[in-house]
């Protein structure tokens, strides 16, 4: 592979609490505009392997592909970008296929979060995967320069494949790359005469979340949902929210103004039972009137503030 940066990267995971609000890129694919390849607009792929033409990179109803709303196969709806394992190869049992990003120029404090599921789950025979991630100058495997991990599928200590992967998240920092115009990258690189499955990956954030805090408090575990007035209220410019998970959930908390315009997305992934509260930085707001709507499960509240500087 072509080194084009002449740096050391290093790869760091980030604290649940230590993301300021800056968003490149964020979806679930469910509702995102595709273009003609099944893709988010201005994505890429590559069939390097030039293999069986079913074998690629698209954003799928995973529960329709794999047979059956029981099927795992997307985190928090529907749909996820996949790629599947397929027979009839015509000979090559190499797959070598890309997904690339829009590029966008990495400031600091950007991050790289998405969901993950890859190799057997419990519904089928155990296989073995993985997937790669990458840094890259250009929209095109000859530019892939940093690698940030070569993500593998479970395994024994014999290092015999395990039906019992799950969605997992996975955190990456881009500080090292600051300035960098880059792409990224996700390989899926496997010998599937040997074995091979698929890959599926949602809810994918490209940004900075730094502005905002978020921070489990207490050791109870609460027996309702809720969402608190955030205190203190009006504020200027900083504040705090609180909410309580009585189960495991996938949260998502968005702010927003007067006119229904989405602004922030103050959180959006799964956390486990308990109270949080959200330390929030109002400072590049306007004085007004603002809405902020929990989801979680079948939860939901909207409560809102005022920022009066």
């Amino acid at each position: 592979m072509k080194k084009c940066f002449s740096i050391i990267l290093i790869v760091v995971v980030l604290c649940p609490f230590s993301y300021s609000q800056r968003i490149i890129f964020q979806s679930d694919f469910e509702n995102i505009t595709l273009n003609s390849d099944s893709l988010p607009m201005n994505w890429a792929r590559f069939d390097v392997d030039h293999n069986n033409p079913a074998i690629k990179w698209a954003v799928r109803d995973t529960s329709v592909s794999f047979g059956g709303p029981t099927r795992p196969q997307s985190h928090n709806s529907a749909k996820s970008l996949e790629i599947p394992w397929y027979a009839g190869n015509g000979g090559n049992d190499i797959n070598d296929d890309w997904v690339f990003t829009d590029s966008f120029t990495v400031q600091q404090g950007d991050s790289l979060i998405f969901w993950m599921l890859i190799g057997s789950d419990t519904t089928f025979t155990p296989y073995i995967d993985s997937m790669q991630v990458w840094v890259a100058a250009l929209q095109d495997p000859a530019g892939a320069a940093l690698k940030l991990a070569t993500i593998i599928s479970n395994r024994d200590s014999l290092g015999h494949a395990l039906n019992n992967n799950v969605w997992t998240i996975h955190k990456f920092s881009l500080n090292s790359v600051i300035g960098y115009q880059i792409w990224i990258a996700f390989r899926y690189y496997m010998d599937i005469s040997v074995d091979g499955l698929w890959c599926n990956i949602d809810d994918v954030f490209i940004g900075n979340h730094s502005a905002i805090g978020i921070k489990k408090i207490g050791s109870n575990l609460p027996v309702t949902y809720n969402l608190y007035q955030n205190y203190p209220n009006p504020f200027n410019p900083t504040t705090t929210f609180r909410f309580d998970l009585p189960k495991k959930e996938f949260v998502n908390i968005v702010l927003y103004n007067t006119l229904g315009q989405q602004l922030k997305t103050l959180l959006n992934e799964q956390k486990d039972a308990g109270s949080y509260k959200i330390d929030f930085n109002g400072s590049d707001l306007a004085s007004g009137t603002y809405f902020y709507k929990i989801t979680a499960g079948d939860f939901v509240k909207t409560n809102r503030m005022m920022l009066v500087k």
